[in-house]
């Protein structure tokens, strides 16, 4: 059997599932029902989870995440937040009549008092088109007020907390688009990770990130230098 793409649009909403009931025992057909996936794909997905140490099947259908730093890590890894497309905007007001969900910055200061929106990054539904005019680029580039990110599946309006009455991606998502994003992101990583008691993985993310951050300005250097 082809083993899965763990990390596809649809299968990271059982990789979510997972890490918001990490060392809970949670059966297929919950995940199920809590997702909208296929039985199918939740089998398949369990079963690669199993098969790579991650997760412990406890009987045929029932399974028990025993690493959630793992996946968690592995799940940074894959995301590429800042190659994604985003549209960009100067007035909070083109977010009216728009489903949407917080993230990136935004989210992770609504677990503080500095909440801004006057600058704000928000998920939309993947079809969003704008009717007024804005500028389309990555969400690397960050060089407006508002970013409106196309999802890439409905699966970041799952499990969503409405936090000082502002609708906020799940933290598990948040904490981890945060992290791939890196830079000045990982300091709001660092936010979400204290609330939810992540921060020995906090402190690999760290070491990851600078990482990156190191291996660029050498890429940038080196390409200077030709």
């Amino acid at each position: 059997m082809k083993n899965v793409d763990v990390f596809a649009p649809k299968s990271c909403r059982i990789i979510s599932y997972y890490l918001l009931h990490a060392k809970e025992p949670v059966s297929q057909k919950q995940i199920v029902e809590a997702t909208g996936v296929a039985a199918g794909l939740v089998s398949r997905v369990s079963s690669e989870l199993v098969a790579r140490g991650i997760v412990k099947r406890l009987y045929r259908t029932r399974f028990s995440l025993e690493y959630p730093q793992k996946l968690m890590l592995d799940w940074i890894g894959n995301r590429q937040m800042a190659q994604k497309r985003a549209f960009f905007a100067k007035d909070v007001s083109i977010l009216k009549g728009v489903k949407h969900t917080h993230t990136l910055f935004s989210g992770a200061f609504l677990q503080t008092e500095y909440l801004k929106t006057r600058f704000t990054t928000v998920y939309v539904s993947h079809n969003y088109r704008p009717d007024e005019k804005v500028r389309e680029g990555r969400v690397g580039d960050f060089l407006e007020n508002i970013v409106l990110i196309p999802a890439d599946d409905e699966f970041v309006f799952y499990e969503r907390r409405k936090i000082k009455g502002l609708w906020v991606v799940n933290p598990a998502l948040l904490f981890v688009d945060l992290s791939s994003l890196g830079g000045m992101a990982l300091q709001q990583a660092s936010e979400v990770a204290q609330q939810q008691d992540w921060q020995d993985l906090m402190k690999i993310v760290t070491i990851n990130g600078a990482t990156r951050s190191i291996t660029m300005q050498e890429n940038i250097a080196n390409q200077m230098k030709k």
